[in-house]
C-alpha cells in the first residue's frame, strides 16, 4: 500500500477536487490519503466524500505545515509514503510506476520530479539521468512531493518534522529538506529517477522573499551545523547578489538569526 499525507486548510477546495479527481484515476489502487486539516473541515470533508479511494480524516486546530504533518505520520499503514500538497495533482500511473520502482529497486528512499504544465518549466534544475545512492547536497534540491520513503526499511521515518520550519512556522520553508537530511544521517540512501510524477504551479523565484531569505540563515545551522552552515549561508547569500535588492542588509540581518537560533 502506498500513503500519502495531506495537510490542508481547505481554502483550495477546487484544487482539492483536482487533487483527488486525479487520485481517483489511478491506475494502482491499493492506497490510503491521510488528510489532516487545519481549518475549513467540513469544506474538506464535502471534498472528500464525493470519492471513492480509502481515506482518513484528521481534523486538528493546530497551525503549521510541520506540524499537521507530524499527526499524520502517526496514521501511516502503507510500505510505502509520501509527502503531498492541496494544489498538486498526479499523472494517472504515478502510483503505480512508483510502486514498480521500489519492487525493481529496493530504494530506502526514491525522488522524482514535478513539473509545471502552465508555464512549461520545471521546479528545480533536475538531473537527467538517475542516480543512485545521491550525496547530501542532492538533498536541497528535492521537492516534499517528489519524495517516497519504504517505511518497511525506514524504520526511522517517523523521527518526524522540525516544527519551526515549514509555513505556518518560525520559518517558513525547508522542513523537508531538513527531514530528508536528518534521515540522511541516519545512513538511509537516496535514489533520484528523471520521471514526472506530479504537477504544481512554480513561484516565482522559490519564495524567496525578504523573510525567506533571512530564515535561509536559520535553515543552513540546522542542516549543517554551526561552523559549516555560517560558509554555506555566506555562499547562498554570494550566490544571489545580482538577483535580489538589499542583500548584504538582508544577509547580516540573517547573521542576527543565524546566532540566535537554537541547534
Amino acid at each position: 500500500m502506498i500513503s500519502l499525507l495531506l495537510p490542508t486548510l481547505g481554502r483550495r477546495e477546487k484544487e482539492l477536487i483536482r487533487l483527488f479527481e486525479s487520485l481517483e484515476n489511478q491506475t494502482y489502487k491499493d492506497f490510503e490519503v491521510i488528510v489532516v486539516s487545519q481549518g475549513n473541515h467540513d469544506i474538506v470533508k464535502n471534498c472528500l466524500s464525493k470519492f471513492d479511494f480509502k481515506y482518513t480524516h484528521i481534523v486538528s486546530d493546530t497551525i503549521g505545515l510541520s506540524i499537521a504533518r507530524n499527526i499524520g505520520l502517526k496514521h501511516i499503514n502503507g510500505d510505502i509514503y509520501t509527502l503531498s500538497d492541496d494544489d498538486c495533482w498526479y499523472e494517472n500511473d504515478s502510483l503505480e510506476f512508483v510502486n514498480n520502482f521500489f519492487k525493481q529497486h529496493d530504494s530506502d528512499i526514491a525522488c522524482f520530479q514535478y513539473y509545471d504544465l502552465d508555464r512549461k518549466i520545471y521546479a528545480k534544475e533536475y538531473p537527467k539521468e538517475a542516480i543512485y545512492d545521491f550525496p547530501k547536497m542532492r538533498v536541497l534540491k528535492q521537492a516534499s512531493i517528489d519524495i517516497y520513503i519504504n517505511t518497511s526499511k525506514v524504520k526511522d521515518y517517523t523521527i518526524g518534522f522540525d516544527e519551526r520550519f515549514g509555513v505556518g512556522g518560525r520559518y517558513n520553508s525547508g522542513e523537508e529538506n531538513i527531514y530528508l537530511m536528518d534521515l540522511k544521517n541516519l545512513g538511509y540512501k537516496f535514489d533520484y529517477y528523471p520521471k514526472i510524477l506530479a504537477y504544481h504551479e512554480v513561484r516565482e523565484n522559490d519564495y524567496l522573499d525578504d523573510k525567506s531569505f533571512v530564515a535561509k540563515a536559520a535553515l543552513f545551522k540546522r542542516l549543517f551545523g554551526r561552523y559549516k552552515g555560517l560558509i554555506m549561508y555566506t555562499a547562498f547569500a554570494a550566490k544571489k547578489f545580482s538577483k535580489v535588492d538589499n542583500v548584504i542588509k538582508l544577509y547580516l540581518k540573517g547573521i542576527k538569526e543565524y546566532f540566535k537560533f537554537k541547534l
